[in-house]
């Protein structure tokens, strides 16, 4: 228990400087760099060929720069012809290595590259919402609503996990995820709605500077609990993908949690459908 929270502690404190740099190209970067590990580790589970895998992460780390800077629009290039080029080269890969290569390793190299760090890119996009003339939003607001996502996406697991060694007595999977119980994820969920709200009515107070239209404290609640349980959501069925291939982590970049994949997986989650519920805010 120790290491995993002086791990966390750790990458909380990681989150919180990229938090201070969001409006520089750092913030492109670290996301490219998660997003990359994440999709080397996702095709190594299928035992991807090295070729392919590092194609996959090259189109993984470069999604966020293009979200970022919008490359491809610049260049002249649409996007549904770059994923076109991006499937033939994964195809012609599978077919030299026929012998080797299943399509499920292709399946899994164009899921997760384009899925993964089009889910890390929201970070940008959320960002980015406040931008521009829009003057009925600040950064503040921004800010805001990315530590809303981190709060929904790891303060849930935290709080259901100590919830969950402290109360936990019926399991929620035992074959997907054991350790997970009902009395852990309603902590977690709880507490995650509890937190949210503070930060609200702190930030309000103090760092908005104009009103965030559309949102209230009490209207913080619903939305919380939502997006911590697509959190939960998120976490489960990255443990199912692990179940089916008989391994217990992604990886062990990170001590007491495992790869990168294992530490993201509800934030791949939370990010894109914060990212919606901001639209859907924002249409009515």
């Amino acid at each position: 228990m120790k290491t995993r929270i002086i791990a966390g502690l750790v990458c909380t404190g990681l989150v919180i400087a990229l938090l201070c740099f969001m409006d520089t190209i750092l913030l492109p970067i670290i996301l490219a760099v998660a997003a990359g590990i994440a999709v080397y580790e996702l095709c190594s589970v299928v035992k991807v060929k090295l070729p392919m895998k590092l194609l996959s992460m090259a189109v993984s780390m470069f999604i966020p720069f293009d979200a970022a800077y919008g490359i491809l629009g610049k260049i002249g290039i649409a996007p549904v012809a770059a994923l076109a080029v991006y499937f033939i080269a994964l195809l012609i890969m599978m077919i030299k290595w026929h012998s080797e290569v299943k399509f499920d390793q292709v399946s899994m190299c164009l899921i997760a590259s384009l899925a993964v760090p089009n889910a890390v890119s929201c970070w940008v996009r959320l960002y980015n919402w406040q931008f521009p003339g829009d003057t009925g939003h600040v950064e503040a607001h921004a800010v805001y609503l990315i530590l809303f996502c981190a709060f929904c996406a790891w303060l849930t697991d935290t709080g259901a996990y100590f919830a969950g060694v402290f109360f936990g007595k019926h399991k929620m999977s035992p074959v997907i995820s054991p350790k997970k119980t009902w009395e852990g994820a309603v902590g977690g969920v709880l507490l995650t709605a509890v937190a949210n709200v503070i930060m609200f009515l702190i930030y309000d107070k103090w760092f908005f500077g104009v009103p965030f239209n559309g949102w209230d404290w009490y209207g913080v609640i619903p939305i919380s609990i939502i997006l911590s349980v697509i959190s939960i959501f998120g976490d489960l069925s990255a443990s199912v993908i692990k179940r089916n291939y008989g391994i217990k982590d992604y990886g062990n970049l990170i001590p007491g949690h495992g790869g990168m994949m294992d530490r993201i997986d509800s934030a791949l989650f939370v990010f894109p459908a914060m990212y919606a519920i901001v639209n859907i805010i924002n249409a009515i």
